[in-house]
């Protein structure tokens, strides 16, 4: 298989892929090692925020952006870059005609993309992408399914942890699945994997040990270049991004005759938070995007204004910034929740009811508290743990001694 440096840093600079043994977290900005916990980043979060040149702007005199700006200047993230990486970093594995490991996971933690990822590299590739069992079926154990995996065409599952449920009677299918591909029986394929079933799943299989990669984590730099191309492809006029206490840069500005800006340390903060994650980074950055009020009043009245001075993006210091936290009193009830969901990167309400030690009533309960903290959220009734919300519901679980993935 191909080694990250073979990945062309023009083609994909950003997007690298190392085995999970080479994954590194970003470093916090400390001089010296503090146990990597919410508690010590917000002391450090505070301790930026006091050092401040000259108060620009208080936070009442701002607003959060709408979200018509928001989608023009933050956009969801585009994967087809993230694809064309993964690509180059198979790329002597697909050259393989009858490669020594057939099968090759992906691992990555909540919303980091590896599902978008992976489709849009299968979409890219002409491959076969597999649909997951339902949850009716992984309970049955169903054979069914199993047995339409076996035309051996190069094939894709983009959601592994789809394929199991915590239950005396969920393990059985995923068992028999990574038996039959891991050796061989199935041909080539790429498999998809929660960071959060992986870390499950290796106590609960002990078949042949795959190849198993991962996104590297982002860094600060890394963090810069995705906003920036957002920022830079979002308007003709240029914007300025600044941190509203300090007036520091957060991204760099456009070059001026000024000589060097002051740049902040907020994406560095915001890397050591999100854990490199580019989704949970990319949810925190949104949420810190801040506009003064006459600028929205003026919209079109200085359109043509803007186009030739710019416009300048506030972005609020980490202290003024308030992230979903769990619920006063929280304990068992909530962390069977959270970590279910985290084990399966979602799951309806109504087999989560199936799998906890609670009543119905008190599983529907606790989904609701934690919606209204905002640490989960539903699609139709999909329940999953919210971006904003993932720092806090990790630190939460780790804490009180539960299974945590590596990322």
């Amino acid at each position: 298989m191909a080694s990250t440096s073979d990945v062309k840093k023009e083609d994909s600079p950003v997007w690298q892929y190392v085995p999970i043994a080479d994954y590194r977290l970003p470093a916090a900005p400390v001089i010296q090692t503090a146990r990597n916990s919410l508690s010590v980043l917000q002391r450090l979060f505070k301790r930026d925020e006091a050092e401040t040149d000259t108060l620009l702007k208080q936070a009442d005199e701002l607003r959060m952006l709408p979200r018509w700006q928001l989608e023009r200047i933050a956009p969801a993230l585009d994967w087809k870059n993230a694809a064309e990486g993964l690509n180059a970093q198979l790329a002597d594995w697909l050259e393989q005609e009858s490669p020594e490991q057939s099968i090759i996971f992906l691992v990555g933690p909540p919303h980091s993309g590896c599902v978008e990822i992976l489709t849009t590299w299968t979409e890219q590739q002409a491959w076969q992408m597999l649909k997951s069992p339902s949850p009716e079926q992984v309970m049955a154990g169903d054979g069914a399914w199993l047995s339409d995996q076996n035309d051996q065409r190069n094939w894709v599952l983009p959601g592994l942890e789809k394929v199991y449920l915590r239950h005396a009677a969920g393990l059985n299918l995923i068992r028999r699945f990574l038996d039959r591909a891991c050796s061989g029986n199935l041909g080539r394929g790429i498999i998809g994997c929660d960071s959060w079933a992986w870390a499950f799943l290796r106590h609960v299989w002990h078949g042949r040990q795959p190849v198993a990669l991962a996104l590297q984590a982002f860094q600060q730099t890394q963090l810069v270049e995705i906003f920036q191309r957002m920022a830079d492809s979002a308007d003709n006029s240029p914007l300025f991004f600044r941190q509203s206490d300090n007036g520091r840069y957060v991204l760099p500005p456009p070059e001026t005759s000024e000589g060097p800006a002051k740049m902040s340390n907020f994406l560095q903060l915001l890397a050591a938070h999100s854990r490199g994650n580019v989704g949970i980074a990319w949810a925190l950055w949104r949420a810190g995007l801040r506009t003064e009020p006459d600028v929205l009043a003026n919209e079109d009245n200085g359109k043509e204004d803007r186009k030739q001075l710019g416009q300048t993006i506030w972005v609020a210091p980490w202290g003024q910034l308030k992230f979903p936290s769990l619920p006063p009193g929280s304990g068992r009830d909530e962390a069977f929740v959270l970590h279910t969901l985290l084990l399966h990167n979602g799951m309806p309400g109504e087999f989560l009811q199936q799998l906890l030690p609670l009543s119905p009533s008190r599983t529907m309960e606790m989904l609701f508290r934690l919606e209204g903290a905002g640490l989960a959220s539903r699609h139709y009734d999909d329940w999953r743990v919210t971006p904003l919300g993932y720092p806090a519901v990790r630190q939460f679980l780790q804490a009180n001694g539960y299974l945590v993935d590596q990322f």
